[in-house]
């Protein structure tokens, strides 16, 4: 990487600017990483395997129209996203993989985690409280033993979002979906990183889930985008950083009171395997 830029993925309701995390981010350059194609770059989702798959992926949508993040549903009627993009006044789209058929709420209240900064960007998180609860079923969050687990090199994981396909693009229409495999992983304070050749989350794509499959098969919410550093939205390639949702669990249960928790596997892996 030729530059150790960092940048937040851009929101409803926070300027563009220079973000902190550029010790993390600058050192991933040097981190060798494999990878599948990423949002930039990835696939649409179609109406079934939404459906199946990930019906709790919302977009968090600025009322007067002029920005836009991704989201996920941890309750009917709490939808956690980034802290950066939880100001100002929302709305969610829910219930389809595309922007123009899905269903409105309108959001009641936003909670930004207390300790949310934007430089040094630490405890990048907030919840929506919808003013009404929907009928999806909730994301699968990881418990922190579980995510510590999971979070390891070697392990593919999987990044959704609605953000732009190229730098400074129109927002697509469908969500969509990219593996990205790990070789080394970076972790710092509330974030986790990693870097990429082939692209990976671009504007819009803030607060989008990375999901990892738990030791029962089941994909499970480990992070939520919060900044980039390079370029991942065209040629080039770069580093992003995700907020480590297991770690900040204490805050969703504070405000989530129908938190649907999940309980650690009775075994982990041993490191390497």
């Amino acid at each position: 990487m030729s530059s150790t830029k960092t940048s937040r993925l851009p929101s409803p309701c926070l300027p563009g600017r220079q973000l902190a995390l550029r010790g993390l981010l600058a050192g991933l350059a040097a981190l060798a990483f494999s990878a599948a194609e990423a949002i930039t770059g990835g696939v649409p989702v179609n109406d079934a395997e939404f459906a199946a798959e990930t019906p709790w992926v919302v977009v968090v949508a600025s009322r007067e129209g002029n920005g836009l993040c991704t989201g996920v549903l941890v309750s009917p009627r709490f939808v956690l996203t980034a802290g950066h993009c939880s100001g100002g006044r929302l709305e969610v789209f829910f219930g389809s993989p595309s922007r123009a058929a899905a269903r409105r709420v309108g959001v009641r209240e936003a909670i930004v985690h207390p300790q949310y900064t934007r430089e040094p960007l630490e405890y990048d998180l907030g919840l929506l409280r919808l003013v009404r609860p929907v009928r999806v079923a909730p994301v699968a969050i990881a418990s922190r033993a579980e995510s510590w687990d999971l979070l390891r090199p070697h392990r593919e994981a999987t990044i959704l979002g609605w953000g732009s396909i190229v730098s400074r693009g129109e927002k697509p229409d469908v969500l969509r979906r990219a593996g990205v495999l790990f070789s080394k992983i970076g972790i710092a304070g509330t974030h986790f990183s990693y870097w990429s050749e082939r692209g990976g989350p671009c504007g819009g794509d803030s607060g989008g889930p990375m999901l990892l499959r738990g030791q029962d098969g089941v994909s499970v919410l480990v992070g939520i985008a919060s900044t980039t550093g390079g370029n991942l939205c065209e040629a080039g390639g770069g580093s992003a950083a995700y907020t480590n949702v297991s770690v900040l669990l204490d805050f969703i249960r504070r405000h989530v009171p129908d938190l649907r928790e999940r309980l650690p596997p009775l075994e982990f892996n041993t490191p390497g395997t």
